[in-house]
């Protein structure tokens, strides 16, 4: 790997981490589109810099030029929306479209100017619109190193008072804390991030680095430090994967390659996190379902026997009687392929036996659990009674939905409005007839 491609991965990897360290912040204020009119409102100033440059005696490809233009209409553009914001009655949607649609008009009108000049064929500058990471040299390297420094380190810094102004702006304000002085700290690192990223990403898609890692993040934790080190880490990543895809295939803009290997690890984070993943998520609820048909028919089973005076003892038996299984079927009102599938998973598990005539009965294990279940579920049944003026009926339903969620906390609270009220808490009994 030669000198050249070092540099050029070097530059992306270091954008694409600080692009996902401001954009945690960023997505927390729900100012993600502040971003994108930042982006926009730079072009012009890009053509503005190339003009100055132009009248200055150079050839118009001055970096410092072309950036301090995009500086000055960028922060113009923030402002624009700002304002908008608060001194019109337009929301937020709607500031930004004028902004964006504005700026973004001018920019390209002024570009049109830019390549009827005899110096604009030669100015390269489609690579800020499109991103040219091969055109990334050392000085350039440098700038982004220096500014990635200096973001990350005002972030992390700060990074307390920039959580407590993104969940509560109001209670920060009431502190005394200066929430417009953060706020303007957390666009201005927007900012000067996207400046300088649009030399390798292109004003038009810099803003997806700085949104689709931290939303990607989100997908794995909810803690603010682990989105923090989720978002630089992918963001990196996508740079690095994006820089070598446009090095190895000529013509294709490492803006895009950038933001599409970010877009795929947004799409693994939102089938495979283990926080709000789709996969996850349906695991996790396929987990809930199959404790909760396991909990009624350990329940069902019992309470059955019970109806019948043949309960057995919670200490002591080490085997319930049998109850048929279609008849387990018929109490639970469901299928026999659906009652056999739960009860072969209660078997595997010992807490059922299953005989070869299909009679079901409980192990010591089986009485124990649905013992436990019942209990549960007939203090929310008492409680309900007491203190909702429902039907027997609608009190075993919102029981039967509740009575999964209840942690040791809320279960030690309903066995103190028991005892209050003077009824049992070891196996409470049933408000309404058992069939």
């Amino acid at each position: 790997m030669d000198y050249n491609t070092r540099l050029v991965i070097f530059g992306a990897g270091t954008l694409g981490a600080v692009c996902g360290l401001v954009g945690v912040y960023l997505l927390l204020r729900k100012r993600s589109l502040i971003g994108d009119a930042i982006c926009h409102a730079s072009l012009p100033g890009i053509a503005l810099g190339f003009f100055a440059s132009v009248a200055s005696g150079g050839d118009g490809r001055d970096l410092s030029f072309l950036l301090g233009g995009a500086t000055v209409t960028g922060i113009a553009g923030a402002l624009t929306v700002l304002l908008l914001r608060r001194w019109t009655i337009l929301k937020d949607d709607a500031a930004l479209g004028i902004v964006l649609s504005v700026y973004f008009g001018l920019g390209m009108m002024l570009l049109s100017l830019v390549q009827q000049t005899r110096e604009g064929n030669a100015a390269g500058l489609e690579g800020f619109i499109y991103g040219n990471t091969a055109g990334v040299m050392v000085s350039d390297a440098w700038l982004i190193a220096i500014i990635s420094a200096v973001v990350a380190s005002v972030l992390l810094s700060l990074r307390k008072e920039l959580q407590l102004l993104c969940f509560d702006a109001s209670f920060a304000a009431s502190q005394g804390w200066p929430t417009f002085a953060l706020d303007l700290i957390l666009i201005g690192c927007v900012l000067v991030v996207v400046i300088v990223g649009t030399s390798i990403v292109g004003v038009l898609l810099i803003i997806a680095m700085v949104v689709i890692p931290p939303a990607a993040a989100r997908f794995w934790s909810d803690r603010v430090a682990w989105n923090l080190g989720s978002a630089a880490s992918m963001g990196w990543i996508s740079g690095v994967l994006g820089a070598l895809s446009s090095l190895a295939v000529d013509r294709i803009p490492s803006g895009a390659a950038m933001v599409l290997t970010s877009s795929l690890l947004f799409g693994i984070s939102m089938l495979f996190g283990t926080k709000r993943g789709i996969v996850w998520r349906w695991f996790q609820l396929s987990r809930l379902r199959a404790r909760a048909d396991d909990e009624h028919v350990l329940r069902s089973i019992y309470e059955r026997l019970e109806s019948q005076e043949r309960a057995p003892m919670p200490r002591g038996d080490l085997r319930s009687e049998a109850i048929p299984l279609d008849e387990l079927a018929r109490l639970k009102d469901w299928t026999i392929h659906r009652t056999r599938r739960v009860v072969a998973r209660l078997v595997r598990g010992g807490w059922l036996t299953l005989g070869a005539d299909d009679g079901i009965a409980l192990t010591a294990s089986g009485i124990q659990h649905s013992l436990r279940a019942i209990r549960r579920h007939r203090l929310l049944e008492h409680y309900f009674a007491r203190w909702a003026e429902l039907s027997p009926e609608a009190i075993d339903r919102s029981a039967d939905y509740t009575e999964h969620a209840l942690d040791d906390s809320l279960l030690a609270m309903l066995e103190k409005d028991a005892l209050a009220q003077g009824e049992p808490i070891e196996v409470p009994p049933s408000i309404h007839p058992i069939s």
